[in-house]
């Protein structure tokens, strides 16, 4: 009796130290984006607050509320230290497109294009907090 009990007590053991420990350190990549951002957006020499969460209907992408300046927010997919923005209306009848870039904690460029259905309008912005 006493050598089945060892034996169980071996097996139990070995079992779990067969268990599979997830130590890769995955971070969510949407992470650095997210907060309230401050805008300097050229040439439209205007300034503005960009709001970015994690988008709950997709893993992998943002929304930038007030993207633009334009009220209505863009679904941006992040892809490493990027952020792509698909043509989308984004508010008072613009489609835009473009793409941010993380620069650092406290920085991201992004360059689009604002499309009113008559012009398109190359902009650069840099998100600040």
């Amino acid at each position: 009796m006493l050598l089945k009990a060892i034996y169980f007590i071996t097996i139990l053991f070995l079992f779990q130290s067969c268990a599979i420990e997830d130590d890769s350190g995955y971070t969510d990549p949407r992470e650095k984006f997210l907060g309230t951002w401050s805008v300097s957006d050229q040439p439209g020499r205007i300034n503005y607050t960009v709001n970015i969460s994690k988008n709950p209907a997709q893993s992998a992408n943002v929304l930038l509320n007030n993207f633009a300046d334009m009220g209505g927010s863009a679904d941006g997919l992040v892809v490493g230290s990027k952020i792509i923005i698909d043509k989308q209306a984004i508010g008072n009848d613009f489609l835009s497109s473009g793409t941010g870039t993380y620069i650092s904690e406290k920085r991201l460029e992004f360059t689009f294009v604002l499309d009113d259905g008559i012009e398109l309008e190359p902009r650069a912005a840099v998100f600040s907090r």
